[in-house]
């Protein structure tokens, strides 16, 4: 899923990408990833994108928690 996620991201062009590793930190996820873009159109693009491959790969919906 986490390569997934950041495929997608690469591929709209989101910058500083970056992985935060949670293991042992929280029951709900083993990682959070972060990112930027240049506008609020891209971004949310880029949020819609992650979470169409995140339903895809998981087979249900997904929360998305901001943009």
């Amino acid at each position: 899923m986490r390569r997934a996620v950041i495929k997608e991201l690469e591929d709209i062009k989101a910058e500083d990408i970056v992985t935060i590793g949670l293991n042992g930190k929280s029951d709900i996820a083993d990682y959070m990833i972060v990112a930027t873009g240049r506008s609020q159109r891209q971004v949310g693009a880029a949020a819609e994108r992650v979470r169409k491959a995140a339903k895809a790969l998981s087979g249900s919906a997904v929360a998305v928690e901001g943009l």
